[in-house]
């Protein structure tokens, strides 16, 4: 499996969980922990903790990071921020698309663990999948075994 390293990651998730952020991996890293996928491009972590809070859990971390636009035209997100290392590490706080002409929240909700991360619920990145445009993403984890 071809996946980013992980200690940044890591530690993100331990420095917002520490503050009481619930925060779990989406995107590819989520559908390699289940097995789905065997490359990884990035680290994607959501949470629906306050900005502020991110910003300073990741700001004490001491790691360089930026606030960002969103990428996507479909993607809704209250904030996003990028850490600045060899690899890119994402989080987004309240995470939503736009479907049918409305915003529509999904909620930060860890179902498990991979590597010392924790994992976002497959059922609601199923729903993420369809409402971006990626509807062969949607169906691997509809029929995850």
């Amino acid at each position: 499996m071809l996946t980013p390293p992980l200690h940044v990651v890591t530690a993100v998730c331990a420095a917002l969980q520490s503050r009481g952020a619930v925060v779990a991996l989406g995107g590819s890293g989520l559908l390699a922990g289940l097995g789905l996928v065997d490359r990884v491009r990035d680290w994607d972590l959501t949470t629906d903790a306050d900005a502020d809070l991110v910003r300073e859990a990741l700001g004490e971390g001491q790691w360089p990071f930026r606030a960002a636009e969103v990428r996507d035209g479909g993607h809704r997100i209250g904030e996003r921020f990028v850490i600045e290392t060899d690899h890119e590490v994402e989080v987004w706080v309240g995470f939503a698309a736009v479907v049918d002409g409305r915003v529509v929240r999904f909620p930060t909700r860890v179902t498990g663990h991979w590597r010392g991360l924790p994992l976002g619920d497959p059922d609601v990145w199923a729903r993420v999948y369809r409402a971006i445009g990626r509807p062969e993403r949607a169906e691997l984890l509809k029929n995850r075994g």
